[in-house]
C-alpha cells in the first residue's frame, strides 16, 4: 500500500533502459475503485498526454517506474480511457459522508495497491488515520460514502485527540517530551513485562506512545530506555 502522492513524478523507465517521460496522474475508474493505468507527460508533452495501461508495469519503485514497452500511447488514441477520464471525477478535496448523513471532512490522498492498482484506503485532511477499502462504499463525483460501525467511528476519533494531544506533549518542550521523542521509533531488545506478569512489549516491538505511557505509569521509564536497541 502506498499514498499516490509518492508515486506522482516518478521518473518511466522501459524494461530496456530507455527513460520515457514523468507519471502525471492516476487514470481512476472511479466506479471499480481501481487504477486502469498512469498519464505520463514525456518530452513530447506538446503532442498530447500519453498512457501507460497497469497491465504494462513491471515494477513501482521507490525511485522510477519500470515498464514493459518501449514506448507509449497518446491517450487520443484511446478512446476507452478517454471514456474513463470524461466519467471520472475529481476526487481531492471531496466531502466524505458516513451512510449515516454525517460529514468526517474531505479527501487529502488516496492509497494504492501497488500490485493491482486497486484503492486501499482514503486519507481525510487535517486527520492522522486511514479509511480501509472494506469501509468505502461509493467513490462518487461529489462526495465519498463510507460505512463506519459506531465503535469505528469512536476509535477515529479517540485516535484523533490522542495523537493532538500527543503532539502538543512534544511541541511543549520539556524533559518528558524530549525523552519520548528520542524513544519513539526505536526497537526493544528485550520483552517487557508488567509486575502482574502480562506482557507490555515484546523483543523486537518497535516503542510507541502506548508503549511509553504504560511505563511512565508504572514509572519504569528507566528500564524502558535500557531495553532499546543499541
Amino acid at each position: 500500500m502506498r499514498p499516490l502522492k509518492e508515486i506522482l513524478g516518478l521518473s518511466v523507465l522501459s524494461h530496456s533502459g530507455n527513460y520515457l517521460g514523468k507519471i502525471e496522474d492516476l487514470v481512476l475508474d472511479n466506479r471499480k475503485m481501481i487504477g486502469v493505468g498512469f498519464l505520463i507527460k514525456d518530452k513530447e508533452w506538446y503532442k498530447g498526454i500519453k498512457f501507460i495501461p497497469k497491465e504494462e508495469i513491471e515494477a513501482i519503485g521507490r525511485d522510477t517506474i519500470i515498464i514493459s514497452n518501449n514506448f507509449l500511447k497518446n491517450v487520443i488514441e484511446l478512446p476507452e480511457i478517454i471514456e474513463i477520464l470524461d466519467n471520472g471525477i475529481e476526487w481531492r478535496g471531496i466531502p466524505v459522508y458516513t451512510t449515516k448523513g454525517e460529514i468526517l471532512g474531505k479527501v487529502e490522498e488516496l492509497f494504492l495497491d501497488e500490485e493491482t492498482l486497486e484503492i486501499s484506503g482514503i486519507k481525510i485532511k487535517d486527520e492522522e488515520f486511514m479509511i480501509d477499502r472494506d469501509s468505502l462504499v461509493a467513490l462518487g463525483p461529489s462526495a465519498v460514502l463510507v460505512r463506519l460501525k459506531v465503535d469505528l467511528q469512536e476509535t477515529l476519533k479517540e485516535e484523533s485527540t490522542q495523537i493532538q494531544e500527543e503532539r502538543a506533549f512534544v511541541e511543549g518542550g520539556g524533559f518528558e517530551a524530549k525523552q519520548s521523542a528520542f524513544l519513539i521509533g526505536k526497537k526493544l531488545a528485550r520483552d517487557l513485562i508488567a509486575d502482574d506478569g502480562t506482557l507490555i512489549a515484546s523483543k523486537g516491538d518497535t516503542i510507541n506512545w502506548q508503549i511509553i505511557r504504560k511505563m511512565r505509569s508504572l514509572n519504569r521509564m528507566q528500564e524502558l530506555i535500557n531495553s532499546i536497541e543499541q
